[in-house]
């Protein structure tokens, strides 16, 4: 599967179909947060299955043990491929969620790419996902090398803060593709620089000829 993940940040059902559609030789997951969750739910969903690519669904549950579980039902029988949980709900919840039959990958967030931390912290979130059963973690580039070493090469590690080149932004610990994925990240999510630049597809299938022999 290709290691690239777009970011669907948009507002719009027909641009994020046109961006399916038109990226679809160099992108195969997806990814749909609160933003186009909120605006087409189902939908959007249905759209993407439809045209053989895969849901990566980051709606961060964070909630009691209960709740969350049954979050991860409903995300399942949408059919989606992977979802994320937030590492700081805690062992039971993280149990629970990963308790559910035939449940969709799930990606626990250790710290958000917008936020300063230390490594001993994301890598104690990632050390407790694993422990919990959780399929790998969202972290930033930073962090790919120290949680493979810890974890294993097993447990997967899908990275945002991917910038092409450097960018001023709302993101503090970032890469570019190629470093990314030498460090030995699973899945690298880009967004903005995709779906902001004068002409995506060609942004795309640069970073999948960057990283394709990696």
């Amino acid at each position: 599967m290709k290691k690239t993940i777009l970011a669907l940040d948009v507002f719009d059902f027909k641009k994020a179909e046109k961006l399916v559609k038109d990226l679809s030789p160099y992108i195969d997951v997806f990814k749909v947060g609160p933003i186009l969750f909120l605006q087409s739910g189902r939908e959007i969903i249905k759209m993407i299955n439809d045209n053989g690519k895969k849901v990566f669904l980051d709606l961060k549950f964070h909630d009691i043990p209960a709740t969350v579980q049954r979050s991860v039902m409903s995300a399942r029988d949408l059919g989606v491929y992977s979802l994320t949980v937030h590492s700081c709900g805690g062992d039971e919840m993280l149990k629970l969620a990963c308790s559910v039959e035939n449940h969709p990958k799930i990606w626990a967030v250790t710290v958000l790419t917008s936020q300063i931390t230390t490594p001993e912290e994301v890598l104690r979130r990632a050390k407790l996902a694993k422990e919990c059963g959780v399929n790998g973690v969202i972290s930033s580039p930073l962090e790919i090398e120290t949680i493979k070493n810890s974890c294993g090469k097993d447990f997967e590690v899908v990275t945002p803060g991917i910038r092409p080149a450097k960018a001023n932004d709302d993101q503090k610990r970032v890469a570019t593709p190629e470093s990314a994925v030498k460090a030995g990240a699973d899945y690298i999510v880009v967004g903005r620089p995709i779906i902001e630049a004068e002409d995506p597809v060609k942004v795309a299938k640069n970073i999948y000829e960057s990283i394709k022999e990696l």
